[in-house]
């Protein structure tokens, strides 16, 4: 059998009614043990979670990563943080969930302020905290 790889669109890849993908790069990161999920639904690496992935699946055998050892979100290694949630401008965030309805208003609302731009949906405030850079 032949080598082969699949490769998915880095972003604006989900539908837009329900904001779901079928093929999620922080997920496939997960997966490879870079990081943990925080409750800012981000992946958190040793470097931050203030960054982007990409994916590819290819049919080579590879060795796993080893998962991390620990949660990198310091709210679910100590319960302490919270930045995420306090500085979400809508709300859209909480410790229990995420609505994705309301955030993905707000991205729209973003990006209709920065027409000149292209395409800018972004907001961001929920990875700005102190695990943008690394976890504690």
């Amino acid at each position: 059998m032949l080598p082969w790889a699949v490769e998915n669109e880095g972003t604006h890849n989900f539908n837009e009614e329900d904001l779901t993908a079928g093929w999620s790069h922080k997920s496939i990161a997960f997966v490879a043990g870079l990081g943990t999920f925080g409750v800012n639904r981000m992946l958190i690496t040793p470097a931050g979670c203030a960054g982007r992935f990409g994916s590819m699946v290819i049919s080579a055998e590879i060795p796993p990563t080893p998962r991390p050892g620990r949660e990198f979100c310091r709210y679910y290694n100590g319960g302490k943080c919270l930045y995420c949630v306090t500085n979400c401008p809508t709300g859209a965030l909480q410790v229990d969930g995420l609505d994705k309805q309301t955030c993905y208003r707000r991205l729209l609302e973003v990006a209709g302020q920065f027409t000149d731009l292209g395409l800018c949906d972004v907001c961001s405030k929920c990875a700005l905290g102190p695990c943008a850079t690394g976890p504690a």
